[in-house]
């Protein structure tokens, strides 16, 4: 019985796996993005340089992809919905499962978002994306954007 049991609980192992193993790996190479993507051009080349640096840094010695996206519209979706496809198509997320956490803002109605995913969904907690959030803003509305990203990737690496 014990021996039935462990071939069960392996074969459902096996079967669910390839479900769960969707990461970085699995993008095409020419669709995997940087931490930093300033589509809406906010920043200028020496605060992009000093940003990625940051991102990647925080992102490798946490184990936890932290990222950036600007872009000017969202194609008719809402900013969360742009930014949880945005997250999943373009190869973010550390690891198998994907941890990682993308702030994106977008400059068509000014709105932005933020979609965590695996393990940032429980370690950025709605209480703690709203702390984050209550620290970047006053930048983010002030036109700072630099300052604002700068404070994000802060914010998360605590």
């Amino acid at each position: 019985m014990k021996q039935r049991m462990t071939m069960l609980f392996l074969s459902l192992a096996l079967l669910l796996f390839p479900l769960c193993a969707v990461n970085a790996e699995t993008i095409p190479a020419e669709r995997q993005m940087p931490r930093l993507v300033d589509d809406a051009g906010l920043l200028d080349s020496t605060e992009e340089v000093l940003l990625e640096k940051k991102l990647d840094e925080i992102s490798e010695r946490q184990q936890c992809d932290v990222a950036v996206v600007t872009v000017n519209g969202l194609d008719g979706k809402s900013p969360t919905a742009y930014a949880d496809d945005f997250y999943d198509y373009n190869g973010y997320g550390y690891g198998a499962g994907n941890d990682g956490i993308l702030l994106l803002v977008s400059m068509e109605d000014r709105d932005w978002a933020i979609t965590t995913c695996g393990n940032a969904i429980d370690v950025f907690t709605d209480a703690g994306q709203e702390y984050i959030v209550s620290q970047f803003r006053p930048d983010l509305s002030g036109g700072k954007y630099y300052d604002a990203f700068d404070c994000f990737a802060e914010q998360c690496d605590y």
